[in-house]
């Protein structure tokens, strides 16, 4: 059976990373080794995460000497310190193993998700939820998502159309790329819970090739330049339905049912970190779930 290792980036959320790893581990702990642990250095609200790392038998735990939570590619990109302070490249350059598997701490595993990966992973330079859709006007319009962003072959002037007929969530027409219009720019490979070539990231990225590191925040978000450079380089990806077997920021949903009727709104994790109370309330929902199933 092959066997991967589990890449992981803290800031704060204790309980819900333990719901996260003990979740993984239990539909699918038969493919994993190691667990690599990168610690922000600051954790919201005072909160901590020392007290979880004796959970396992299995983690390496690593502190960046400085953390930047939304670093692009700049400085010496030879300097292992300086790359290390890019999210999950410490675990992607100490891993042996030729794929990884990289989640978000706020993600309860509900099936065997690496297993199901790893049977679609051939071929591929990483398998996931593929483009932040709900941003993007190609999905609005119809014309793009992560099924078909690979065959999607507009012009700039018909991209800067489809803008202007559906606005973008976020700034995107200054990071449209004249010349090669996609992938757009909302398009990457979502870390929420993805499996990556590590091989092909070795070889392609800093300090090895020219491609920016997945932990990079060089466009809109994480890896967006990642999945860019790889995508203009021939290499493809893909989609994966996370959904069938995890669910992302569940604790959050399951609080924020308090503060909207709509069963369809949910504070995801980004912001219930943001918001005190959010945060606390979910880390309580957390508590007692893990309590509840793995003690």
């Amino acid at each position: 059976m092959q066997h991967i290792d589990v890449i992981i980036n803290l800031y704060g959320k204790p309980w819900q990373t333990l719901c996260a790893l003990k979740s993984l581990m239990k539909y699918s702990g038969e493919h994993i080794d190691k667990i690599f642990i990168t610690e922000e250095k600051f954790h919201p609200y005072n909160d901590g995460i020392d007290w979880i790392l004796d959970k396992f038998n299995n983690l390496i735990h690593f502190v960046p000497k400085e953390y930047y939570f939304t670093k692009g590619t700049s400085g010496d990109m030879t300097d292992p310190v300086n790359r290390y302070v890019n999210r999950y490249q410490y675990g992607i350059e100490n891993s042996d193993k030729d794929y990884v598997f990289i989640i978000h701490n706020d993600i309860l595993f509900t099936g065997d998700i690496i297993g199901n990966m790893l049977k679609v992973v051939e071929g591929f330079a990483g398998v996931g939820l593929i483009g932040q859709c709900w941003n993007c006007p190609g999905f609005r319009g119809n014309v793009c998502d992560g099924n078909k962003y690979d065959k999607y072959n507009p012009t700039y002037e018909e991209v800067i159309t489809l803008f202007n007929n559906y606005p973008p969530a976020r700034h995107q027409h200054v990071y449209i790329n004249k010349t090669r219009p996609v992938p757009l720019p909302e398009c990457r490979l979502n870390e929420f819970a993805c499996l990556l070539d590590r091989n092909i990231t070795m070889k392609e990225c800093y300090p090895n090739g020219d491609t920016p590191l997945f932990g990079s925040y060089d466009i809109l978000d994480l890896g967006d330049a990642w999945f860019r450079n790889l995508f203009d380089k021939g290499y493809r990806f893909k989609n994966y339905d996370i959904n069938i077997d995890s669910d992302h920021g569940y604790f959050s949903k399951v609080e924020s049912r308090n503060y909207n009727t709509d069963k369809n709104f949910f504070v995801s994790g980004y912001p219930t970190q943001l918001n005190e109370k959010l945060y606390w309330e979910a880390e309580e929902l957390a508590k007692n779930y893990y309590l509840k199933n793995y003690e």
